[in-house]
């Protein structure tokens, strides 16, 4: 017999339940709108930088702590992006609790993250790379006189058609019944979005060669996300892998660890995560290809027989 859940039968609870169920549909709206504030956040430095207003004569948050962590528009474009998964996170989970998962939710949650992680991160990399590159008279365009400002916009509109399409694949592999919760099939769309908005803000962190590096470095990262995104390598959850569950002692010292870094080097560690963990994917599934033992003429032999056998006629 079938277990019924233990609220069937408490008409208040299913009411109070019921009553929740529109909060993770606000929660996804809250990831769209931090996704259209980061949008506007750019345009708004187009403008300062069109307008001729000089970087240090711009006050963002007017607030010294916050000045220093988002020092430019361009980075608290890229915090809210970072805000808008938090939200994304908490949208799943409040409605996996209040039992109001619905397939309009999820139609919701994977528009919204074509904005937030899609066009929010490439717009602040367009407009980021418009910034750097003036003093060359190069322009992001895709008419472009020269090949730089060609490459990257280009490798932004790759970069968001890949989250349309990593997302609509997405959505259609979790309906199939034989889908696996543990990992995800490709770059999940923030994971990629946070490599992008890590970057641009360690860009307004670091001088010199360093910066300069991560100017030219941008495109190129955005497209190889954006490849990441639609293919096939294994990508662990990170609340699974790291988080639930027992977990063993030195895993929760190495947790701290890094949490102490990142709280004196807030910039840059946030950036080898988020790069660790998009290169995770590809490290693992090349890992476990080179210790798996070549299969033998004989088992391919044996298997070839088994599907021939098993084949309808």
């Amino acid at each position: 017999m079938i277990a019924e859940p233990a609220d069937s039968h408490d008409p208040s609870q299913r009411r109070r339940l019921r009553s929740l169920a529109f909060i993770p549909s606000m929660l996804t709206l809250a990831n769209l709108l931090c996704g259209f504030a980061a949008i506007h956040f750019a345009l708004r430095a187009m403008y300062d930088f069109g307008a001729g207003v000089k970087p240090e004569d711009i006050l963002t948050l007017q607030q010294p702590f916050l000045e220093r962590m988002l020092p430019s528009f361009l980075s608290i474009g890229a915090g809210l992006v970072i805000v808008g998964m938090v939200f994304d996170v908490f949208d799943g989970l409040v409605a996996r609790v209040t039992h109001s998962t619905t397939n309009f939710g999820g139609q919701l949650d994977s528009l919204a993250d074509v904005v937030s992680f899609g066009v929010a991160p490439a717009t602040l990399l367009v407009a980021l790379m418009t910034q750097e590159l003036a003093h060359d008279a190069i322009l992001p365009s895709p008419i472009s006189e020269h090949f730089l400002g060609r490459a990257t916009w280009v490798s932004a509109a790759i970069y968001v058609a890949f989250t349309a399409v990593r997302l609509a694949r997405f959505n259609v592999e979790h309906a199939e019944a034989d889908h696996d919760f543990r990992t995800f099939r490709g770059l999940p769309s923030p994971g990629a979005a946070a490599v992008m908005v890590a970057l641009i803000i360690l860009h307004d962190q670091v001088t010199g060669s360093m910066r300069h590096a991560l100017v030219y470095a941008l495109p190129a990262v955005s497209m190889v996300l954006g490849f990441l995104m639609v293919s096939r390598f294994p990508y662990r959850r990170f609340h699974r892998a790291y988080l639930l569950g027992r977990k063993p002692f030195s895993q929760f010292v190495w947790i701290v660890a890094v949490f102490a870094v990142f709280w004196s080097n807030k910039a840059p560690t946030l950036a080898v995560l988020v790069l660790w963990y998009a290169i995770s994917g590809p490290v693992f599934h090349l890992t476990r290809r080179w210790r798996e033992p070549s299969p033998t003429p004989a088992k391919v032999a044996a298997e070839t027989k088994q599907v021939t056998v098993d084949r309808p006629r």
